[in-house]
């Protein structure tokens, strides 16, 4: 890639900072269970894509491997995990403490890397991921003392981040053989899928839900999924991987400020402690890794 930059593709960037910070508000806005809510927003999302994505699927599906398409199932069932938790955390926590630890995604990518892959990691990021773990301990120990079910809402954030970072493990060497849009376009068609089957098999409705629901379950699909995360897949023609990976911090500050002025929810002086610990850590951590490949690149 050119080291030419575009000033544009900056500005696109924060568009889809901001897109991915309304998830977890248009998720308050629902009264369905999270793995329907889940469900619908993958779900409308491959039918916005479907029209782009459909020509040239059934090929690129041919060309796929056995083990390719087993790697393809698993990270459809990953990411509906993902979503199961995570949803179900917004229900328990605030947005403030659930959005949080999504920082810490990144961390837990690289940690799955080192144990199943080998990958090396050096003391100076380990050191960084200490700092963040810490800066997430301040926060957790805050919402345990105020009781209630905010602890178990960032018992569930956390588990719902490590099912992500695993769904991007599993994804790592798909992604180089299908492009973009099939690729996401065939992950939330398996994940839609074992999310109807999970909520089939807990007695869940489809169907019996009101204005505001269908109305955040569309949003949810084009604002964070479409404007959002297809943003920064598209942006990675234009700008480095490392650049679009950091830019993750800005959701849970984006999330913590659209709660307080549409839920008014506290923003909390251990929060903001935590906060002003945990997202720089985890910019620093993902910057000493990329250097680091790209030193062993060069070398």
């Amino acid at each position: 890639m050119s080291e030419h930059r575009p000033i544009w593709a900056y500005g696109v960037l924060a568009i889809g900072v901001i897109g991915v910070s309304f998830a977890a508000i248009f998720i308050k806005m629902t009264t369905a269970p999270a793995s329907i809510t889940a469900m619908y927003r993958l779900l409308m999302t491959a039918i916005m894509l479907a029209p782009f994505a459909i020509p040239g699927l059934l090929r690129t599906v041919r060309e796929l491997t056995w083990r390719d398409r087993g790697l393809l199932f698993l990270s459809g069932a990953l990411l509906a995990t993902h979503f199961i938790f995570w949803i179900q955390s917004l229900f328990a926590t605030t947005v403030a403490s659930s959005t949080i630890f999504i920082a810490l995604q990144p961390i837990f990518a690289l940690v799955g890397a080192h144990l199943l892959l080998r990958e090396r990691v050096g003391w100076m990021a380990w050191g960084f991921a200490f700092l963040a773990f810490v800066g997430t301990a301040v926060i957790g120990w805050h919402d345990l003392l105020r009781g209630g079910t905010a602890g178990i809402g960032d018992v569930l954030s956390v588990v719902g981040v490590l099912f992500a970072a695993l769904y991007m493990l599993a994804g790592q060497g798909l992604r180089p053989k299908v492009p973009a849009l099939q690729y996401n376009f065939l992950i939330y068609i398996v994940a839609s899928v074992i999310l109807a089957i999970y909520s089939v098999l807990h007695h869940d409705s489809f169907l019996h839900y009101g204005v505001g629901d269908w109305r955040a379950f569309f949003l949810l699909a084009l604002i964070p999924t479409i404007f959002g995360h297809t943003i920064f897949n598209t942006l990675l023609k234009y700008l480095p991987a490392s650049v679009i990976s950091m830019s993750i911090v800005g959701e849970p500050i984006g999330a913590t400020i659209l709660a307080y002025f549409i839920f008014a929810n506290p923003i909390t002086l251990p929060w903001v402690v935590g906060a002003l610990i945990v997202l720089p850590s985890v910019v620093l951590f993902m910057r000493t890794v990329y250097r680091a490949q790209r030193n062993s690149v060069v070398h």
